[in-house]
C-alpha cells in the first residue's frame, strides 16, 4: 500500500505543463511521421490520430500493467515509452500495407 501512495504522490508532484509538453511533443513526432510527400491533408490526419492513439494506447496499457506487477515509475515509464513507439510503428505498417492492398499495390507480389 505504501508503494502505491508513494507513486501516486509522485505523480501528483509532477507539473500539469510537463505532462502537457510531453503530449505534445509526442504528437509532434508523430505528425513528422505520418507526413509523407504527395499524400492528402486527410490522410496525414487519419495517420497522426493512428499512430498518436496507438502509441497513447500501448504505452499506457503497458505503464499500468509493469506497475501492477510492482515495479517503479521510472521502470514503467521506461517500458512504456518503448512499447508506445513500437506500437505506433506496427499500426502505421498494417494501415500503409492495408492502403496498398485498397489501391491494387500489394507489396506481397500477389
Amino acid at each position: 500500500m505504501a508503494a502505491d501512495s508513494h507513486t501516486q504522490q509522485a505523480l501528483a508532484d509532477l507539473p500539469t505543463w510537463l505532462l502537457i509538453l510531453v503530449a505534445l511533443a509526442g504528437l509532434v513526432g508523430e505528425m513528422r511521421q505520418a507526413d509523407v510527400p504527395g499524400v492528402a491533408m486527410s490522410e496525414i490526419i487519419k495517420r497522426v490520430v493512428l499512430r498518436f492513439g496507438s502509441s497513447a494506447l500501448f504505452g499506457m496499457a503497458t505503464l499500468l500493467l509493469v506497475i501492477a506487477a510492482g515495479s517503479g515509475p521510472y521502470v514503467a515509464g521506461g517500458l512504456g515509452i518503448v512499447v508506445g513507439l513500437l506500437g505506433a510503428d506496427v499500426a502505421g505498417a498494417l494501415y500503409t500495407r492495408y492502403l496498398s492492398r485498397q489501391a491494387g499495390v500489394d507489396s506481397d507480389g500477389k
